[in-house]
């Protein structure tokens, strides 16, 4: 009789990070007023920022605003 295989166990992905009011509300009036497509939290490089025609752009939690201004 053959042996049973088990399934593997899939891997549980990382709890999406906590966007703040202020940097939410920056955001989205950089999306309302079109200097950015999109936007995302990523947990290990701070937000990753999606322009129309261009790579994404990761910044830093702290640089945000500047960031957002400079756009």
């Amino acid at each position: 009789m053959a042996t049973k295989r088990t399934k593997r166990e899939l891997p549980v992905p990382a709890p999406p990070g906590q966007i703040s009011s202020s940097d939410l509300a920056e955001l989205t009036n950089a999306y309302r007023t079109g200097r950015i497509v999109g936007w995302r939290r990523d947990s290990e490089r701070g937000y990753r920022v999606t322009r129309a025609g261009r790579p994404d752009d990761y910044v830093e939690v702290s640089k945000l605003s500047s960031y957002l201004q400079g756009l």
